[in-house]
């Protein structure tokens, strides 16, 4: 097996790569973090809608599994995500996560400050997209996550 990858890039390149940008994540999360406290929050919700506003997609009065869907395919390269519904209720799954592998890497645990204001920016993005307010709730973490979501 060739372990050479593009542009002559060995899987050991790219693992090197993975644990420089880990530790810049880290550090970026931290410090928000500590400067925001309680309001790192508001940061998240903020990026999220700023990169939504971006996406080259219009959609005429979505669901939220339309919204769904579309966040799911953008943020395919690093997380697997789907949305489950009963009822009113509707919990978004992402059995895969960068954000885990980075919590793995680092020893960080999940759910505190990186998970946090990754969230907020899911928010912030399904929010822009669907045009309506989003609240998400960590419910579990671990090798499969799930965040409870509703339409406010």
């Amino acid at each position: 097996m060739n372990n050479e990858t593009i542009m002559g890039l060995t899987m050991e390149d790219h693992r090197k790569a993975f644990t420089e940008v880990a530790f810049l994540i880290d550090i970026f999360t931290s410090t928000i973090d500590n400067i925001m406290g309680g309001s790192i929050a508001s940061v998240g919700r903020i990026a999220g809608r700023d990169t939504a506003k971006k996406y080259p997609i219009f959609l005429d009065n979505p669901s939220l599994e339309d919204t769904m869907a579309i966040v799911a395919d953008r943020m395919k390269a690093g997380f697997g995500i789907s949305l489950e519904t009963a009822g009113d209720d509707s919990t978004v799954i992402f059995e895969r996560c960068i954000l885990r592998e980075i919590c793995n890497l680092r020893g960080i645990e999940m759910g505190n400050a990186m998970c946090r204001l990754f969230h907020a920016y899911f928010d912030g993005v399904v929010n822009e997209l669907i045009s309506r307010p989003i609240k998400s709730e960590i419910s579990q973490c671990g090798q499969q996550c799930r965040t409870r979501i509703r339409i406010q």
